[in-house]
């Protein structure tokens, strides 16, 4: 007896799309499922002819086979199990599953390798070999699994399909159950003879070198894709895919800021104040950077187009430059009285120079007074325990009038015209000749 025509199965046009064809028998399954029929004998005969037409219909290539040589070219359907879309039913209704589909094509699955760059290479683009690890096909079987010269066998538990069919009986009534084939673990196959590199796994593990072009001004962790780079698929899948993660090296000199450079420069005084033009290294060459006067620090200065290229124009982006001071490890005398002189003309009052002038105007006095012919007191003058000065007097001090210590710091005393750490030693000594009675001689300073 002939076949009835799949379309007509189905109730579908031959010009019906894929969906249309889905929904059909999904339809179709739910009407004549013999777990809903069970008091209807030709239930289970009508289900098997409808999960046949959609076997032959449901894949473009299979469908093309039968539009042209009609049931000689449909696909053969297992007879060991009538309910082999027993799991794609399940998957359809209730979004699950009942075992894992093995048999069909498998597709191979993806890989990543990091890659380091400089920030040299980002600015010009380069070429680098990764190694990669994946799994591709057995060269010696070339992925059939078996040794050369033998062919794998079918299943006889499953007939082929890679699964198997249970039925238990429960108080809900009968339980038909489809699960995979453990004889054959889904593969529908059985190989009597493995391959010996493989060992019947069809796929090898492996290190391969893999060239990648790196294109000019590529981002930070931008993966880059190389199709069908990674594991390999079985029973016609697609290969993998490898991605490679590209991270750019921190440089010691510049940062990036997009498609931006920024960078530091440090510049003497005179350099800030007077203006100047500086030689400065960019990625690519040398460029003459030219400092404006009286330019202050922290001031950002911009070499337009020497920043990296934008991936999608290529428009190249800016270099930032930011001035700093750099201030000289030491100093010279020279250069300390024309910092000095320098600071008088622009009115600024350096305490520490001031004080240290009063007191060489002090030295300068006592030198004159004393090659005027002065007498010089007692050494023990100069090391009184009750004098008011911190600074030791190593000279005999000049004979002085007797006065009170004036208490006041060495740049304020105005008693006597000697060294300030004198004032409380005369007066001590004064004291001392009262005590014992006698009569302390006292001369008078010479006026002016």
């Amino acid at each position: 007896m002939s076949k009835p025509d799949y379309y007509a199965v189905l109730g579908v046009s031959r010009d019906a799309s894929q969906e249309e064809i889905k929904a059909a028998f999904r339809q179709l399954a739910r009407q004549y499922h013999p777990d809903v029929n069970k008091d209807d004998p030709e239930a289970e005969e009508k289900f098997k002819l409808i999960n046949e037409a959609y076997q032959a219909l449901s894949d473009p290539e299979t469908r093309a086979v039968y539009d042209r040589f009609g049931h000689a070219g449909a696909p053969h359907t297992a007879a060991a199990d009538p309910f082999n879309m027993a799991e794609n039913l399940f998957q359809m209704f209730f979004g699950g599953g009942m075992g894992t589909m093995t048999r069909g094509p498998i597709d191979g699955a993806d890989r990543r390798v990091d890659l380091v760059i400089t920030l040299e290479e980002v600015l010009h683009g380069a070429t680098h070999t990764v190694e990669v690890e994946r799994l591709r096909l057995c060269p010696r079987c070339k992925g059939v699994g078996a040794e050369p010269g033998t062919t794998p066998e079918r299943c006889p538990d499953c007939a082929g399909s890679g699964r198997v069919r249970f039925t238990q009986t429960t108080i809900l009534g009968t339980v038909t159950r489809v699960a995979p084939c453990e004889r054959c673990r889904g593969e529908g196959e059985i190989i009597r003879t493995p391959c010996r590199e493989c060992r019947g796994e069809r796929l090898v593990r492996q290190r391969d070198a893999i060239t990648v072009n790196i294109p000019p001004g590529i981002e930070d962790e931008t993966a880059l894709l190389l199709r069908g780079e990674g594991d390999s698929g079985l029973r016609g899948g697609r290969d993998g895919d490898l991605y490679v993660v590209v991270r750019i090296a921190p440089h010691p000199r510049f940062k990036r800021r997009g498609d931006d450079l920024a960078t530091q420069l440090n510049l003497t005084y005179p350099q800030l104040a007077l203006g100047d033009e500086v030689e400065l290294e960019t990625l690519d060459g040398k460029a003459t950077l030219e400092i404006p006067e009286l330019t202050e620090p922290y001031t950002e200065l911009v070499l337009p187009g020497r920043g990296l290229p934008n991936p999608r124009t290529g428009r190249r982006g800016d270099l930032y430059v930011r001035i700093g001071l750099k201030m000289p490890k030491k100093l010279t005398d020279a250069q300390r009285n024309l910092l000095r002189q320098y600071a008088e003309l622009s009115g600024v009052r350096l305490k520490k120079y001031a004080q240290r002038g009063a007191d060489q105007l002090l030295r300068k006095g006592q030198a004159q007074r004393q090659e005027g012919g002065l007498s010089r007191a007692p050494d023990r003058l100069s090391r009184h325990p009750r004098r008011r000065c911190g600074r030791q007097a190593r000279e005999p001090l000049p004979r002085a009038r007797r006065v009170r210590p004036c208490g006041a710091d060495g740049a304020a005393c105005r008693r006597v015209r000697v060294q300030h750490g004198a004032c409380a030693g005369e007066a001590g000594a004064a004291r001392a000749h009262r005590r014992q009675g006698r009569a302390r001689p006292v001369r008078r300073l010479p006026a002016g």
